[in-house]
């Protein structure tokens, strides 16, 4: 492949498919960048080592940057970056296109299947490794042993890959040799019956150019210019008990011996004691004499059945439980009843949600549809939640069991979230707090700060508050979507706090996650060109109005003097001298209610006087900011010293929350506040300013009692005198303004 000025970025860069072909790329000479929302910090070290250059936020403008736009077949085809890349006329390839790109120079040793491939090339790995075997891989998954990497470029002639049936881009390849695990029907959302799977390997061997290695049972008519090559208990020579023993790895560990062979050299008794396993293949996550937990991959019921021969042969003294997570609607359906044959075979069986994989329920596909096909011992159906995990534990009765965690899915979180909860060792429960903890730690990047018990009040401009029972600075955003990711897990509330203005913290303190955006990241101000300036987040709305300034773009100057940050501005449209932030929105990056990663222009929102529908119920990202004004910088720095003045001038200097209430429609809070001579009512050390009627001020002590008390005394006075009813515009973390005012 000609690499000459082309860039390469990767959308979706974590995948197990995704992240060692863009190490081998990077390896192999080639400028690659990659964004992944959801990057798992043992990855994202891996990408990092490998030379691969991760942002967090890639804007759809800014793909024409690129060349040539590699996606993950998980990435929904209508992602912005996609559509953009596509608009722009660059070139999109899925995974598979861009392997056989790079593999179509190369001697391809093509390692397919419906199952195995991954340990596998990983024994093909291990042992040119050991062997001192010059030769290029690239592995669909990462070693449980992280010091080996998933991928490797040494300039061989040769390189081994796992070809992936899925998507259909197993029919581009015409590999020198093409290794053969076996052949079961899957991906019915793209093959709707087994033929046309049988079809695709049937031509694939077709284009095989040397040599087809199988085992005996799979049995192939003569294909011209290939040769057929069976492989079968060569491993029993050597007398070895292999890591996970079980049918598959017997047959994995044979083909890997019979590639190896191809270059002079044999599978050692060595290399198959030290081979390591792969990561959620029959991981062990914690074993004593009564009680052993493992993860593993399994998701079609002939991996199932093997699964499950191998646990009960390993340790047959104990029951075995079995906790599934089906993967994807379409594969339910299709193995609605295979599963149920396989499962049953498990002493116990526990149900998880379907893990979607961006498909959308189909009828028939559900884990409901799969418990009803049960006739026998009929499935526990689990949340993905800490009470889910309390069910699971209640069915340790103190007799020697098993559990193994089964499935494709995000199951790996809901397994790690229990071990972490039943640590140490396993004899008591550990607090949820110090479980949470734990399992953060493991997952979060070095640079994510946690803490528990944490102060509140000098986070917030009034100064005034209780702990957080947790808190955390995520550095990422893939440490974001683990913080919540954990909070949903846990059953443990979140708030998003950015400068701690418009927010009053009870004296309690808050009984959940506080998520605070001042990681240097999440404080990046960019120009976009164009009259348009991109913010993330934690970026302070007085920085982002000198930067306007500095680019000479006028419109921002309102902004001078609000004291926050652009995250809780775009939560609730904060304004000023007659602005609003959504008068200078183009688009915004946020999470929705649901968890998804959304970019959406401005006519996407409902946003009003102090509310914005949507991102109230989600998390601001970030946003494109833009105005078609351009100005003097000395003529802008005017206007900002002007307003500047009327603030210092109109409003309080010391703490406060900013204003306390909406104004009412028709009339203002502060005016009104003033002609009925509530100035200067204060309860204990909370006061209304004597500048500005709708502020409350805190001359040092006050508690939230004290502000609640006083609202609820202003709201008192104004609605009898006047009739208007005021409602709070500061935000009261963790509580309702109707249940504490009712009080």
């Amino acid at each position: 492949m000609n690499s000459t000025e082309q860039n390469f970025l990767f959308v979706g860069v974590g995948g197990m498919g995704m992240a060692p072909l863009a190490c081998w790329m990077s390896q192999a000479g080639h400028c690659v960048i990659g964004c992944d929302a959801h990057l798992q910090e043992s990855v994202r070290l891996l990408l990092t080592h490998s030379g691969v250059e991760l942002k967090d936020f890639i804007l759809p403008e800014q793909v024409i940057d690129f060349s040539t736009v590699v996606y993950s077949s998980a990435v929904s085809q209508t992602h912005p970056l996609l559509v953009c890349a596509r608009k722009a006329g660059l070139r999109c390839l899925k995974r598979g296109e861009m392997l056989n790109e790079i593999t179509r120079d190369k001697k391809l040793i093509a390692v397919v299947g419906s199952h195995g491939k991954t340990t596998t090339c990983g024994m093909i790995a291990h042992g040119s490794l050991n062997s001192g075997i010059e030769i290029d891989y690239i592995i669909g998954g990462l070693f449980a042993d992280p010091s080996i990497p998933p991928a490797r470029c040494c300039g061989s002639d040769w390189i081994v890959a796992e070809v992936d049936e899925s998507d259909g881009t197993i029919d581009l390849f015409s590999p020198e040799v093409t290794l053969v695990l076996n052949i079961d029907w899957d991906h019915a959302d793209y093959y709707d019956d087994a033929s046309k799977l049988n079809l695709a390997f049937t031509h694939l061997l077709e284009r095989t150019r040397q040599t087809i290695l199988a085992p005996s049972k799979l049995h192939f008519e003569p294909l011209e210019g290939a040769v057929i090559k069976h492989f079968d208990g060569s491993i029993d020579q050597l007398g070895v008990q292999l890591n996970g023993a079980g049918r598959f790895n017997r047959v994995n560990a044979d083909a890997a011996a019979a590639v190896l062979a191809l270059f002079n050299s044999s599978l050692k008794k060595d290399n198959l004691t030290s081979f390591p396993g792969m990561l959620r293949r029959q991981s062990t996550l914690y074993s004593d004499a009564n009680l052993t937990l493992v993860e593993d991959y399994a998701h079609h019921p002939t991996e199932i059945d093997a699964l499950i021969e191998c646990l009960k042969k390993s340790e047959p003294e104990k029951e075995l439980i079995v906790v599934f997570q089906p993967h994807r609607y379409s594969r339910t359906r299709q193995f609605k009843n295979a599963f149920v044959n396989s499962l049953q075979a498990a002493d116990r069986v526990f149900l998880l949600p379907v893990y979607a994989a961006h498909e959308i329920p189909i009828n028939g596909g559900d884990t409901s549809a799969l418990r009803q096909a049960f006739s026998s011992q009929i499935p526990v159906e689990l949340e993905m939640s800490f009470s889910g995990m309390q069910v699971l534990a209640g069915a340790l009765c103190g007799s020697p069991a098993q559990i193994a965690f089964v499935g494709a899915g995000d199951i790996g979180e809901f397994a790690a979230a229990f071990v972490s909860w039943l640590r140490p060792d396993f004899s008591r429960k550990q607090t949820l707090d110090t479980a949470l903890i734990e399992y953060l730690k493991s997952r979060v990047s070095p640079g994510c700060r946690l803490k528990i018990q944490e102060p509140l009040a000098k986070k917030t401009t009034i100064r005034i508050g209780g702990n957080a029972r947790f808190f955390s600075e995520p550095a990422n955003l893939s440490d974001l979507h683990v913080l919540l990711k954990a909070s949903k897990i846990f059953g443990v509330p979140t708030f998003c706090l950015g400068q701690g203005s418009n927010i009053l913290v009870p004296d309690h303190g808050f009984d959940g996650l506080i998520i605070r955006f001042s990681a240097t990241g999440w404080r990046r101000i960019e120009a976009l060109g164009g009259g348009r300036i991109w913010a993330a987040a934690g970026g302070r709305l007085k920085q982002i109005c000198g930067f306007a300034a500095k680019h000479q773009l006028s419109g921002f100057e309102f902004l001078e003097g609000i004291p926050g940050a652009i995250g809780g501005a775009l939560r609730m449209n904060a304004g000023a001298m007659g602005s609003w932030i959504f008068d200078l929105v183009e688009r915004v990056q946020f999470i929705d209610e649901f968890g998804h990663y959304q970019d959406l222009p401005k006519s996407a929102f409902h946003f009003g006087y102090r509310k914005v529908e949507e991102i109230s119920r989600g998390i601001a990202l970030g946003a494109i900011l833009s105005s078609a004004e351009v100005s003097t910088q000395s003529s802008i720095r005017g206007r900002i010293d002007s307003y500047s003045t009327t603030r210092k001038e109109s409003q309080p200097h010391i703490a406060s929350a900013g204003c306390i209430f909406k104004n009412p429609e028709g009339n203002y809070a502060g005016k009104l506040i003033d002609e009925l001579g509530i100035k200067g009512m204060s309860v204990g050390a909370a006061e209304v300013s004597d500048i500005h009627g709708n502020f409350i001020v805190n001359h040092g002590g006050a508690k939230s009692a004290d502000v609640i008390e006083l609202i609820r005394r202003i709201r008192a006075k104004v609605e009898a005198e006047t009739g208007y009813v005021l409602e709070p515009e500061v935000l009261l973390v963790g509580q309702s303004w109707e249940d504490a005012l009712d009080k």
